[in-house]
């Protein structure tokens, strides 16, 4: 528990890492204000949880929402929204780092973006890349904490896996499937936030956010097959493009069109850590096994999906057998 008992202004608190941080950063002794564009909805659907508004285009608002805050925990990300979401997402960055300049009662800011991959860098993990630069090059502190996939209940890029792994009996596994990354468990990830607001910090940092394995997009669509009793056929087809594969995702799963592009964007290169990471500071920290993240996210995913949604689910898992 912290010494005192901080302030925290989650902003993305109602998206997938906020929903699952905030009930843990609470037990572990932080006060902690989810920031969203609709707090009334907010709270609706989470009665016991705090909540602001925050536009984080309105620098008024975000001044507003900083009052009496220690912390800040930065989740937005606008990828799916349109296709200006760079703009945006750099825009949002810039607001919130002047705010937070201006109150000088804010101590640090945590901010989960994405690796830096060895080869070709997609606009999604640019975009990623720069909202860290822009928030690093203030006056508060920021740890930058970088992570992949990030396996649980409620990750879009999980549940595109998940439905590819669940509905294809035959795969056709393109070269860029090769490429190695490490997904990482949301309740790592989890770990690792609440740490970065505990840690001791003179200066902005960055640390990288690996799971346990390096594995390749083939390796995570197989063993995810697996932990859904699918043993799919896999047939090699290195003429298939990228662009080629995100239009059959789309049409395979539920994908927003511009997430499906940004993914497939993304495991064109090895995206492996290669600097400083935030378990070297947490040596005696036990990461969760990738299997065992996808059989948490699934037994997940299944306690909250509708009646009806499950009966879908039900007849595409037939028909893909």
């Amino acid at each position: 528990m912290p010494p005192s008992r901080k302030r925290v202004l989650l902003t993305g608190a109602t998206g997938f890492v906020g929903s699952h941080l905030h009930p843990v950063l609470v037990r572990r002794g932080f006060d902690v204000i989810g920031g969203t564009r609709e707090p009334e909805k907010a709270r609706a659907n989470a009665p016991d949880r705090q909540f602001c508004h925050v536009e984080l285009s309105d620098r008024a608002s975000v001044a507003q929402a900083l009052e009496g805050v220690d912390a800040v925990v930065y989740l937005v990300h606008s990828m799916g929204a349109s296709k200006d979401y760079a703009d945006a997402e750099r825009q949002s960055a810039e607001t919130l780092r002047a705010a937070a300049a201006e109150r000088k009662v804010v101590e640090r800011i945590v901010y989960l973006g994405g690796m830096r991959p060895r080869g070709r860098v997609s606009k999604h993990l640019r975009s990623r890349l720069a909202t860290g630069e822009v928030l690093r090059s203030g006056l508060v502190p920021v740890v930058e904490l970088q992570a992949t996939m990030v396996i649980g209940g409620g990750s879009e890029s999980f549940r595109i896996v998940r439905d590819l792994a669940a509905r294809l009996p035959w795969m056709l596994l393109p070269k860029w499937l090769r490429s190695e990354s490490e997904p990482v468990a949301i309740d790592d990830v989890v770990e690792a936030i609440a740490y970065a607001l505990a840690m001791p910090l003179r200066e902005s940092c960055v640390r990288a956010v690996p799971g346990p394995e390096k594995l390749s997009g083939r390796e995570i669509l197989t063993r995810t097959a697996h932990a859904l009793g699918q043993t799919p056929r896999m047939i090699e087809v290195p003429f298939v493009t990228p662009s080629l594969s995100s239009h059959w995702i789309r049409l395979v799963t539920r994908a927003n069109p511009v997430l499906a592009a940004e993914l497939v964007e993304g495991l064109r290169s090895d995206i492996v850590a290669e600097g400083p990471t935030i378990w070297q500071e947490l040596p005696y920290y036990r990461r969760i096994s990738f299997d065992e993240a996808v059989r948490r996210a699934l037994r997940a995913e299944q306690d909250v999906l509708p009646g009806a949604t499950r009966l879908v689910e039900s007849v595409l898992h037939r028909l893909a057998q």
